[in-house]
């Protein structure tokens, strides 16, 4: 089946992620263990580990659910839709993508107006401003958004939700 253009760039923008949180996790990983060596092998902390791997801990799973998001792997109680009438199923499971789309893109909003209202804040021991750390919740619901639209695309062309699986490339 041919992949429409959104979907092409839909899974660039995934590989593109997965680099960037695969990036970031070497860089969390580093860092921590930079933190350990100090501190008990020199006996002197670094100061700004701590608040750099929390901002780091939180880019990453929010860029993590996006992929998951795009994947269509997150979890889902079907215990009780399974219960349901077929076409009451089929309802609700294309109603959970649109209201879901509505969510994120609030989500994505608020998230830009946070960011916006923080950028004079700095924290305490990087300096920096404490947008930076915040900006992970529009970046990350921005690209849900994009997968979202993508979701909604496949559902009006009839087409399969995308199946949850890893890709090897």
């Amino acid at each position: 089946m041919a992949e429409g253009r959104l979907e092409i760039f839909c899974n660039r923008l995934e590989k593109i992620t997965l680099a960037v949180t695969m990036v970031l996790c070497v860089i969390m990983l580093v860092v921590a263990w930079m933190h350990v060596i100090k501190r008990y092998v020199f006996n002197d902390a670094l100061t700004w580990s701590e608040e750099f791997l929390r901002f780091a801990i939180v880019w990453y799973a929010l860029l993590s659910a996006s992929i998951l998001y795009k994947r269509n792997g997150h979890l889902g109680i079907t215990i009780f839709r399974e219960m349901m009438p077929n076409k009451l199923q089929q309802f609700l499971a294309r109603a959970v993508i649109y209201m879901g789309v509505v969510t994120i893109a609030i989500v994505t909003v608020f998230g830009a107006i946070l960011v916006y209202n923080t950028r004079s804040q700095i924290t305490p021991a990087l300096g920096i401003s404490v947008s930076w750390p915040y900006a992970a919740i529009p970046v990350s619901f921005l690209l849900m958004m994009i997968y979202g639209i993508m979701h909604i695309f496949r559902d009006i062309k009839g087409l399969p939700p995308v199946q949850a699986e890893m890709v090897d490339e």
